[in-house]
């Protein structure tokens, strides 16, 4: 069984993080009490996850700048039909880091199965934000033949990937490293708080509310910098395109107002893999912040009609 800890407080404040509002307390203590975290054993350390609710099981995985609280609001609107599970990626708010130096898709693939096998979940939608696309897309690609770590296998019903991010592994090297340069340099200087302050309301659209704003800021300070560094490698060095056509179906969808994963990144995933493809509108990077309700739909269509999909794929 999992172990749940009794409160997950906001990460201790620095000159860097502004004191939390009234919303974002509010927040936070609906986070511990309807989206609560738990941590189960991997074989490179701790993995820890958020869950809500019962039934056929819908798994998230966060963006690079983000973790699984991000998916609150989303999660608390599916839980009475399906069970919720966010996992914090290796290395964020409470995940250990992977034990490889440079960590592939792959290996972020195998600590997520370990996370559903232990958790006894045999099929799922999968939902990728950002990088988790990358992620969500490695697991996809395994399910058509690689062993894992486990013999037990996961059954795949849909992929649905929300603004996801292509990778740089088809750039040629002095643009990855420039990307990796860049991401990091911003990390030494500023370090997770300053990042957080800096960055998180580019995750946003213009019209985006201080209170998504606050919210996007303190699920960007989660992350550890172990993990962000990994993280970045998997960005620069892995691509989502890279794998074998996912044998389930497939659906992308990009905020309208995303600057970072713009319409026509996502376009042209769709277009490789034959998937649906659509815009949230007036939703920046971080559609599931800005506009909980709409992707909460997209989410709860793939997963109904997931269940007379006639193709899924096992990862086992």
């Amino acid at each position: 069984m999992p172990s749940a800890p009794p409160h997950s407080p906001p990460p201790p404040m620095s000159a860097r993080s502004p004191a939390p509002s009234n919303a974002l307390s509010t927040r936070c203590a609906a986070l511990d009490e309807h989206f609560a975290q738990h941590v189960v054993p991997s074989a490179f350390g701790p993995l820890a996850y958020r869950s809500a609710g019962a039934g056929p099981a819908i798994v998230l995985l966060h963006g690079i700048g983000s973790a699984a609280g991000c998916w609150l609001d989303v999660a608390l609107a599916l839980r009475d039909q399906f069970r919720v599970i966010a996992w914090n990626a290796p290395g964020y708010a409470g995940s250990a880091p992977l034990p490889q130096a440079h960590p592939r898709a792959d290996d972020y693939a195998d600590a997520l199965h370990q996370l559903l096998t232990h958790e006894g979940v045999t099929e799922c939608v999968l939902v990728g934000h950002s990088l988790g696309a990358i992620v969500a897309g490695a697991y996809a690609a395994r399910a058509a033949g690689a062993a894992a770590l486990t013999n037990r296998s996961v059954a795949i019903q849909r992929l649905v990937l929300l603004s996801p991010a292509q990778g740089y592994a088809s750039h040629d090297a002095s643009q990855r490293e420039a990307v990796r340069i860049r991401r990091l340099a911003l990390l030494d200087r500023s370090g997770i708080d300053g990042m957080a302050a800096e960055r998180a309301s580019a995750l946003l659209s213009d019209a985006a509310t201080p209170a998504m704003r606050e919210w996007a800021a303190w699920n960007m300070r989660q992350i550890s910098t172990p993990g962000y560094r990994q993280a970045v490698g998997l960005l620069c060095d892995s691509g989502v395109l890279l794998g074998s056509t996912p044998a389930m179906p497939v659906d992308v969808r990009v905020g309208s107002e995303d600057t970072i994963t713009p319409a026509a990144s996502g376009q042209a995933i769709a277009q490789a893999w034959g998937a649906s493809f659509g815009l949230i509108n007036g939703a920046g990077h971080a559609c599931h912040i800005e506009r909980p309700a709409q992707v909460t739909e997209i989410v709860r269509a793939a997963a109904m009609e997931s269940g007379s999909a006639k193709t899924e794929s096992a990862f086992a």
